[in-house]
C-alpha cells in the first residue's frame, strides 16, 4: 500500500514511469503493469482502488484453490468432467442435481476457472486448460454484460479544460485529489498546479464530498486571483 500511495503521489507530479521505478528500486515494466491492472493509466491510477484490487484477487485466487485441494472428492469429478470436455458450467450445475444436500459438493464456475490458472506451470494445467473448449492460456477480464457508467453526474470532461492547460504555458491551473491513509481512516486532499508543480497538502475531517469541499475551497481562498484559473478533481465519488 505504501508503494502505491508513493505511485500515485509521483503520478500527481508528472514523474515519469522510469522515474517511480528508481525510487522505488523496481523495474519499469513493473510499475508500467500495476498502473495499467484494472483499466487504470497514468491519469486515473488510485492507490485505494489498486490495494483493494490486489487483496481482492488475493483472496479469490486462494479461495478458490483451497477449496479444491482440500476436497479430493470434488477435484476428481471436476477433473473428470474436463477431460471429457465439459464446461464449468455444466460441472456446477451437474453437482447440484447429483448432490442435492452434500454442500461439499458445490463448486462455482468461476471458481474452477479461477483453480485452473492459478495452478503451477506443468502438464497438469496444460491438459486441463487444454480441455477448455477457448483454450485460453490467461484468464480473461469478465464485463458480464454490464456497461461501465460515470458515478458523478453531469460531469465535465477532462477533454473541455483550454489549451493553456494541456502545454502548461500559464500558471495558476490546478489538479486535486484525495489520499486515503491505512484501513480507510484518515484522508489528505492534494492540489498540484500543473506549471510550477506547486503541491498543497489539506487536511479534510472525512472522505465525504462535503468535507472535501469545505477543505479545498479554505485553501483556494488563500490563493491570489491569477493563480486560480482551473481546478481538475479526480473522478472518485468524494470529490463530486
Amino acid at each position: 500500500m505504501e508503494e502505491r500511495e508513493e505511485i500515485s503521489r509521483m503520478l500527481a507530479q508528472r514523474y515519469s514511469f522510469g522515474d517511480i521505478a528508481k525510487m522505488l528500486g523496481r523495474s519499469t515494466s513493473t510499475i508500467s503493469r500495476e498502473i495499467r491492472a484494472g483499466s487504470s493509466n497514468k491519469y486515473t491510477y488510485r492507490a485505494k482502488k489498486a490495494q483493494d484490487r490486489s487483496v481482492r484477487n488475493s483472496r479469490r485466487r486462494k479461495a478458490g484453490k483451497y477449496m479444491l485441494d482440500q476436497n479430493n472428492e470434488l477435484r476428481g469429478y471436476m477433473y473428470k468432467k474436463l477431460r471429457l470436455k465439459w464446461s464449468p458450467t455444466q460441472i456446477a450445475e451437474l453437482l447440484k442435481k447429483y448432490y442435492p444436500t452434500d454442500n461439499t459438493m458445490r463448486v462455482s464456475p468461476e471458481t474452477i476457472y479461477t483453480y485452473l490458472y492459478v495452478l503451477p506451470r506443468g502438464t497438469l494445467k496444460k491438459e486441463l486448460l487444454a480441455c477448455l473448449r477457448q483454450n485460453r492460456k490467461h484468464r480473461h477480464k469478465q464485463r458480464r454484460g454490464v456497461t461501465a457508467t460515470r458515478d458523478i453526474e453531469d460531469m465535465l470532461s477532462i477533454e473541455e479544460r483550454p489549451q493553456e492547460v494541456a502545454d502548461r504555458s500559464i500558471p495558476g491551473h490546478w489538479e486535486g485529489d484525495l489520499i486515503v491513509g491505512r484501513n480507510n481512516r484518515s484522508a489528505l486532499g492534494t492540489l498540484v498546479e500543473r506549471t510550477t508543480r506547486t503541491t498543497i497538502l489539506i487536511p479534510v475531517k472525512s472522505k465525504g464530498s462535503a468535507d472535501v469541499a469545505k477543505a479545498f475551497a479554505k485553501e483556494v481562498r488563500k490563493l491570489p486571483v491569477q493563480m486560480k484559473l482551473t481546478m481538475t478533481y479526480d473522478q472518485g465519488r468524494e470529490m463530486a
